[in-house]
């Protein structure tokens, strides 16, 4: 955009007059001005990026694609749920050509007009939010029916492009209640509204951008489910497709009341409430060996409870970022989940059955999860002789060894240096994290012949069983500096 045609563009400051957003007068202000024009040349940029697949409708023909042929390859499944989903997808396959041929007879020639328009400095853009207070800033145009909202995400400074779409009827899908456990049905539901969930007109509602939520969400909300595509939104590497979603024979409720309904789960359901939470704002991630749940940091108050017993009883890790709050839980500890939910029949079945569907790394990511080895309780930690207390036992840089044990409460980690002091054991004793670390040293080790045998014992098995090369030699080395073969 040249500087002549940049001066040109009539930024305005938005108001709502009854459901309609109109212009209430020109924004002055430089920095919000100059922050419009970089959103309207991101905006450019994409459709330039990805005007081939808009134009054709690729975009929309390679879903239909994909959803026809998992048709194809479950067509002979005969669980309830998958036939429901069958359901599910060939009602998303009618909406896709309802959309497809709306977008070539009028929205893409609507939305090029108003490209036009913007060029010409003849499109009022509407601005909204922004104005310095650190809030997100979404400059909007409208084209007949195409409204465009270019939005710069104050939390991360992302760009987000949809284009909503005006007059695209949706449609009511019959779903079965396919759960045999109305327990499993309720955490399902639980899940999914306190991440990804809302409530609109009184009902539970959703909107995604992913084809196996909206089945998912779908069969865990049996009843008359309206599904409706509402926008396109026009991502940096692809361009995807807008689902909104009410579950019309529910009544949406209160999602703190909800909240204090999964503080109070058994720990069986708490993992399945959990599950459904990780389909909608979760992270899966395999080569780490990690499950993740992501929030804003306006949930945080809403979630402290069933936080604090994901820290307790599951072993989580609690990270606060900048805008967001992340709950991880790692290695055998994530496998074990994964197992767990994969050990629930309900469960299991959504799973498996999203797994397959278009775009669902994230189960497939569980599935793959629950395949690794658990690590064995105990596997890298000795009992401390004359005790009740296990250590783990690790192996430092410099080829020695740490005896080491972490509490987060204060109390358990006074008991605990209380009975190894009792029975005669140094310890080195400092906070890590949000908790304290307990330390018998290498020397201490090595001094102690209570310690160094079984210490040393353990070394061997896992010499005995590693085929990694560099950790053989790490092994050996520590073996060396302890003195094993001097175990006397």
């Amino acid at each position: 955009m040249s500087s002549a045609q940049a001066n040109k563009l009539r930024i305005c400051w938005g108001i709502k007059r009854g459901r309609k957003l109109v212009c209430k007068e020109p924004v002055t202000d430089e920095k919000v001005i100059e922050e419009v024009k970089r959103l309207i040349e991101e905006l450019k940029r994409r459709i330039e990026r990805h005007k081939d697949r808009l134009e054709n409708a690729t975009f929309i023909d390679e879903l239909i694609g994909l959803l026809k042929q998992w048709l194809k390859e479950r067509k002979n499944d005969k669980g309830k749920k998958a036939k429901d989903a069958g359901k599910i997808v060939r009602k998303m396959i009618k909406l896709l050509k309802r959309l497809r041929k709306k977008w070539v007879e009028t929205y893409w020639k609507q939305f090029f007009e108003l490209m036009d328009l913007l060029e010409e400095g003849a499109a009022d853009i509407i601005v909204i939010g922004g104005n310095g207070n650190g809030k997100s800033l979404v400059a909007r145009l409208r084209n007949g029916d195409v409204a465009v909202a270019v939005e710069r995400v104050a939390t991360s400074n992302g760009v987000i492009i949809n284009l909503a779409l005006k007059d695209l009827k949706g449609e009511d899908v019959k779903v079965s209640n396919t759960f045999s456990d109305r327990e499993a049905m309720e955490d399902c539901q639980h899940g999914f509204h306190l991440t990804d969930g809302s409530t609109d007109y009184g009902y539970p509602a959703m909107v995604t951008t992913q084809p196996w939520q909206v089945v998912l969400w779908s069969l865990c909300y049996p009843g008359k489910v309206r599904m409706r595509i509402g926008s396109i939104s026009i991502n940096e590497g692809d361009v995807s497709i807008m689902w909104r979603l009410i579950a019309k024979d529910h009544r949406a409720r209160s999602k703190a009341k909800i909240a204090e309904e999964v503080e109070k789960l058994d720990l069986k359901r708490l993992k399945a409430f959990l599950a459904s939470a990780v389909f909608g704002d979760g992270d899966v991630n395999v080569s780490k060996k990690y499950i993740r749940l992501i929030m804003g940091l306006s949930k945080f108050e809403l979630w402290l409870d069933i936080l604090m017993r994901l820290i307790n009883e599951l072993g989580f890790i609690i990270k606060l970022r900048e805008y967001k709050v992340e709950a991880e839980i790692w290695s055998s500890k994530a496998i074990g989940l994964a197992k767990d939910w994969l050990g629930m029949p309900e469960i299991r079945e959504l799973i498996k059955l999203g797994a397959s569907l278009p775009d669902s790394k994230k189960l497939r990511g569980i599935i793959e999860l629950a395949s690794k080895e658990v690590k064995k309780l105990g596997g890298s930690s000795i009992n401390i002789p004359g005790t009740n207390i296990s250590m783990t036992v690790r192996i430092k840089r410099n080829y020695k060894v740490e005896l080491r044990a972490w509490r987060r409460d204060e109390g358990k980690a006074l008991r605990l240096i209380k009975e190894l002091k009792r029975t005669g054991y140094e310890l080195t004793i400092y906070v890590d994290g949000n908790g304290r670390a307990i330390s018998i040293t290498h020397n201490k080790v090595k001094s102690d012949k209570r310690l160094k045998e079984p210490v040393c014992e353990l070394l061997y098995r896992w010499l005995n069983e590693v085929r990694d090369e560099k950790r053989r030699v790490k092994i050996v080395a520590t073996i060396q500096s302890l003195e094993c073969f001097n175990n006397t």
